[in-house]
């Protein structure tokens, strides 16, 4: 026995030494011996596995900063650039349209550091939300209310279909209402001519068409940053549909994107059978 516990401290020296992820592996009868050995490879491996977890939330944060700051830069440097050009006009029409340029980009500053915040926050393993039983239509009349300019500049008249308009949820009101202003404003933003949100059995789908040049990859849709044209929007973190999957988690609900030639769906069942 204490030969090959000899042979067992050898390996395990090496595969300190070298880093290596080869099993401990000796020849013995002994039940102890491949007792022990079998112990100390499970243990290694659970090493492994968080390091690397750790290794890969490591590289998210990083993407997550180097994206955040980007975000936050792009605005930033296009106000400095305006007010220089204030500076330098005296015409009060000029200065008037570039003081509404800027108040747009603190807009999208302002919602930068909202999705940061809330994205972290919904992220917390301790986060925990309250929920109350409301109905949806209404909250969805009033969310498509609030983008009333927003349609009418695209030329979209957006369609509400339910099959049932008292349908009632068991949710977080005000989380709900952050989810679907997030999948409306991605349907505004990589849309054209046409938007519903339909609902059948508590599954509520958003359907809108896409520009037919778009290659979306419906495996990465509701990953940190993706973007449908791989190109950054001045106002969009890349975090809207993340965060709309991260609550739907929250909830216990779940959530799908399908793709029909040029027609998007994303789909959320409430899994209304089961809101008691």
């Amino acid at each position: 026995m204490i030969n090959d516990i000899k042979k067992i401290n050898e390996q395990i020296d090496y595969k300190n030494e070298h880093e290596s992820h080869f099993e401990i592996s000796i020849q013995s009868n002994l039940k102890q011996i491949k007792y022990l050995q079998k112990k100390i490879n499970s243990l290694y491996k659970k090493i492994q596995e968080i390091e690397e977890l750790a290794l890969k939330k490591e590289k998210e944060m990083q993407t997550l900063m180097s994206g955040i700051s980007h975000d936050i830069r792009t605005p930033l440097t296009s106000m400095q650039g305006y007010l220089k050009l204030i500076e330098e006009t005296s015409d009060e029409e000029e200065k008037k349209k570039y003081l509404d340029t800027i108040e747009y980009r603190l807009e999208t500053l302002k919602t930068i550091l909202e999705d940061l915040f809330l994205h972290s926050k919904i992220n917390d393993s301790d986060y925990q939300i309250k929920k109350e039983e409301f109905e949806i239509y209404p909250l969805i009349c009033k969310i498509l209310a609030s983008f009333y300019y927003d349609f009418d500049l695209k030329n979209i008249e957006p369609v509400i279909s339910f099959s049932n308009e008292h349908l009632l949820l068991n949710a977080n009101q005000e989380m709900t209402m952050r989810m679907l202003q997030n999948l409306v404003n991605n349907a505004l933003k990589h849309g054209k001519n046409y938007f519903e949100i339909k609902e059948e059995n508590g599954i509520i789908s958003f359907i809108n068409n896409i520009d037919d040049n778009k290659q979306l990859d419906l495996e990465s849709i509701f990953d940190r940053f993706y973007k449908g044209d791989q190109a950054r929007h001045q106002n969009s973190t890349g975090l809207g549909l993340s965060i709309v999957k991260k609550l739907v988690e929250i909830h216990n609900w779940s959530i799908k994107a399908t793709l029909d030639n040029d027609i998007l769906i994303i789909t959320i069942n409430t899994n209304v059978d089961n809101l008691k």
